[in-house]
């Protein structure tokens, strides 16, 4: 309307000014001429100038209209017809920006670069309405001349006044704002003063929405007052409202992407997770299973799918199975059971279900979904947890009881080497000492295993002669036998030695023999040989046993029987841990296992080779000492035990132990007072300190230990040699209280049950190291 008055008035206006000045002209054309008719002059030649004047005057006038005219076209904008071409210029261009591109913020960057430079106009910027209350604006893109207005309108205008604003208005309204003038633009003055020296006149300010609500504005400036009109207007309004719908789509396929890559995450989650993961629905129909569920059940994925899970995956050794995971999967809450599962294969597994429903949209139940975790391995390890338990039990009971083993053995061996000393004459007499004698070390031996066994004696690597070993196991092993099993020993020549412990060498010897043994039971005339040979292992038993070296010299001891022998399958499993194809009574599944670990502690190698129904061949390699020199077989140390005569005080609640010990260090020469109390041998010792030259005392005593003893002893003379003996590892808990304590007030540990010779060795050691300081 405002632009259809100046459209209208501004032509009358130049007629009435034109009018006027033609009526000014006449009366004084009028009052010239009447003054010529007065003065009596030349009528015509006045005519003449008046015309000439009124051309003059016409024509200077007609040249200011047509140049008023033409600075009001240009200060109000250019023509209609080509301010709706630039329009559709932008128009056309815009959609093509909607068409091409997918992105938000690089379509409204490429919208305000289009309206500049393709439309002609003089700014264009969006900002983003937030959701708050205030409705915030934020600048999210601008393109135009003035590219540090953005800033500006950030820093300084920033939604300064702006509730009053027409920014504010087209976002609250949904309706398109236009100002003809921006200096009746109610915006702060800042914007305004930035506007006008910018030549910025007017401004259409058009809102942007989805679903009826204005999430943002576009702002678009000219230069000249009354710049938009209202087709052009129009026209930016429906670029608008197009411009609204493809960011909304923009914004759509953006929260689509991200639910589509949300959905392969969780897929990729739930498909290469562990547990196995079934979905069924309220009638037991299976929906989903992932990988990993058809991998623990032993079923393909297409069978199982759109099928009952009773009918697919349930049989009849599987039906407690069924009934528990049936069970659980109807109860609604959370619940978790667990059970025994034999796959199709026959492998039986430990499984763990855990349960739960879930709902639709409505909050009804709609799925029911089953997790199932394969915790055979965890059971096994908790099976092993609880043999080690046991088994650490037993070791502090065998611990404990080798203490007394320790003291009826040092006697025994103690007295027997005596007897034998007084029966030198007496052949018959002397046989039967010895094989008390040998009983008793044996006994010795079998107390050093049991503290092996109890983690009390570390274990003790050393030359072992391996044929040797056998000869003893086989002696053992043939007292069990039945006469239906022969035995064959092969022994090879110039054997060289092999770097272990003794007792993890009979542990292999009896462990393959016994499993030998086994394996020929029921099958009529048996035959385990053994054999014992030096090998030098090539390059193809190196590939076949990576754990061989070739060049390196080993001993290999082949263990062969004739029993029913092994599948490959079978085979493959034997080494793990609780794997026996005994009965449960029969074995723990671990002799095997054990004998792997040993041997690949002493970076040895074992093979198995077995046909069923034909028999099984274990050989087992093993690194001999480098220099491969032979062991001579030990002999019984002939030399005379040291002899003395100093005073030693000896004590020991043990009766027996005690008087053996006296009378045997008697023997020796020695000056012996013997106490089986040794709070009685510290009353005694403290009446006169200096009386003894040594003091040789029992570790576990009642009222009070070696080791106290020994602390009170020192207290009192700091310089006295002290011996220790106990049945127990001196470094554990049993025998001592601690290292420290051990260093600080014993001078020698002796380890029970001691042999005489090296006791007097020891004794005698002691008391000339102790001379030597004392007379240094």
């Amino acid at each position: 309307m405002k632009q259809f008055i100046i459209r209208v008035f501004t032509p009358f206006m130049t007629v009435q000014l034109y009018a006027c000045i033609g009526v000014i002209w006449l009366l004084v054309n009028a009052g010239i001429i009447l003054a010529n008719i007065v003065f009596q002059n030349n009528i015509a030649q006045t005519l003449q100038i008046n015309s000439i004047i009124f051309i003059t005057a016409s024509s200077l006038l007609l040249y200011y209209l047509i140049n008023k005219k033409r600075d009001e076209k240009f200060s109000t904008g250019i023509k209609p017809v080509y301010r709706l071409l630039r329009a559709l210029k932008a128009y056309n261009e815009c959609h093509k920006a909607l068409i091409r591109t997918n992105d938000e913020r690089q379509l409204i960057n490429e919208v305000c670069r289009i309206f500049v430079e393709v439309g002609g106009y003089r700014m264009a910027w969006v900002g983003l309405a937030s959701d708050d209350a205030k409705r915030t604006i934020t600048p999210v893109a601008g393109w135009g001349d003035d590219q540090d207005f953005i800033e500006i309108f950030k820093t300084k205008c920033m939604n300064k006044d702006l509730d009053k604003g027409p920014i504010k208005t087209a976002i609250k309204t949904g309706k398109p704002v236009v100002i003809q003038d921006k200096k009746r633009d109610p915006a702060c003055e800042l914007c305004q003063i930035h506007f006008l020296r910018h030549i910025v006149c007017s401004a259409v300010y058009l809102p942007l929405s989805n679903q009826g609500k204005a999430f943002a504005a576009l702002i678009i400036y000219s230069a000249g007052k009354f710049a938009f009109d209202e087709e052009e207007v129009t026209l930016l309004t429906n670029l608008a409202a197009d411009l609204s719908y493809g960011i909304a789509a923009l914004r759509l396929n953006e929260e689509n992407r991200a639910a589509e890559q949300q959905r392969q995450l969780l897929e990729s989650v739930v498909t290469q997770m562990s547990p196995g993961l079934f979905v069924l629905d309220h009638k037991g129909i299976i929906q989903y299973v992932n990988p990993s569920a058809a991998a623990i059940v032993g079923l393909p994925e297409v069978q199982m799918l759109g099928d009952a899970f009773r009918a697919t995956v349930c049989r009849e050794s599987n039906e407690p199975f069924c009934e528990a995971f049936m069970r659980a999967v109807s109860n609604t809450n959370l619940n978790s059971v667990s059970f025994k599962y034999q796959r199709p294969d026959g492998a039986v597994l430990d499984l763990e279900l855990l349960t739960w429903a879930v709902c639709n949209h409505n909050a009804e139940e709609h799925l029911r979904v089953g997790m199932l975790r394969d915790i055979t391995y965890e059971v096994q390890l908790e099976m092993q947890l609880r043999r080690a338990q046991r088994m650490e039990a037993i070791g502090i009971l065998a611990g404990g009881i080798a203490h007394d083993f320790n003291n009826a053995l040092a006697s025994i061996i103690t007295c027997t080497e005596m007897a034998l000393d007084s029966a030198k004459d007496d052949s018959n007499l002397n046989e039967l000492l010895e094989i008390v004698l040998g009983s008793g070390q044996r006994g010795k031996q079998l107390v050093r295993q049991i503290l092996t066994f109890s983690r009390q004696t570390e274990q003790e690597f050393q030359e072992v002669q391996l044929d040797m070993i056998v000869k003893e196991c086989l002696k053992l092993l043939r007292s069990t036998l039945t006469p239906s099993i022969e035995i064959r020993l092969h022994i090879g020549q110039e054997l060289d030695a092999v770097f272990a412990d003794p007792t993890q060498m009979h542990q292999i010897v009896m462990n393959l023999c016994t499993n030998a043994v086994h394996a020929m039971r029921g099958r009529g005339q048996g035959l385990l040989e053994l054999s014992i040979a030096n090998y030098d292992p090539d390059e193809d038993m190196a590939a076949f046993c990576i754990t061989l070296a070739p060049g390196s010299k080993y001993q290999r001891m082949t263990v062969r029987d004739n029993g029913h022998g092994m599948d490959a399958a079978t085979i493959e499993r034997i080494f793990d841990p609780f794997f026996s194809t005994k009965g449960k009574m029969e074995g723990t599944g671990l002799g095997l296992s054990v004998i792997h670990g040993i041997i690949s502690k002493l970076d040895g190698g074992i093979t198995v080779k077995s046909v069923v129904g034909q028999g099984t061949q274990f050989d087992v390699y093993l690194p001999t000492i480098a220099n491969g020199q032979t062991l001579k077989k030990s002999e019984v140390n002939e030399e005379k035990p040291a002899t003395g005569v100093e005073r030693i005080l000896l004590v020991d609640d043990d009766e027996d132990l005690l008087f053996s010990i006296t009378l045997m260090l008697q023997k020796l020469g020695y000056n012996v007072t013997s106490q089986n109390d040794p709070v009685n041998a510290l009353e005694l010792f403290g009446i006169s300190p200096y009386s003894f030259d040594l003091v040789i005392t029992d570790q576990a005593m009642p009222n009070l230990s070696g080791i106290q003893l020994a602390e009170e002893l020192a207290a009192l003379r700091p310089e006295l040699p002290i011996i220790l003996c106990t049945g127990f590892d001196p470094t554990s808990s049993y025998g001592a209280d601690s290292s420290r304590q051990i260093a600080g007030f014993i001078t020698e540990v002796a380890i029970k049950p001691l042999e005489r010779y090296e006791l007097a060795q020891t004794v005698r050691r002691v008391l000339d190291v102790t001379t030597l300081s004392g007379a240094a």
